[in-house]
């Protein structure tokens, strides 16, 4: 929660964006318990992912396969399936 305080500029800009008052957000940040009507509203104003606010609400998401594709592509490798670089002809 200290991160998503830091991201927003301060404890009190992030209430501010969050409609509550900054010692709330103070609480939040001493005890790393975020309410869950916050979670949505702070990753939209701070980037900082629901899943490091509340992991019990939102649990990490595995990888797309196109993800994981990406992650373990080859240096210079195609990973668009459609195209096969070998079949290619040059006009």
């Amino acid at each position: 929660m200290a991160s998503a305080a830091k991201a927003a500029g301060s404890q009190t800009a992030l209430a501010k964006a969050l409609g509550c008052t900054p010692q709330n957000v103070q609480w939040m940040c001493s005890t790393g318990s975020v309410p869950a009507k916050h979670v949505l509203k702070i990753e939209a104003v701070t980037g900082v992912s629901r899943h490091e606010l509340r992991p019990d609400l939102y649990p990490q998401v595995s990888p797309t396969l196109e993800q994981m594709m990406l992650r373990n592509a080859i240096p210079g490798q195609s990973v668009d399936p459609a195209v096969n670089s070998s079949s290619t002809e040059v006009a």
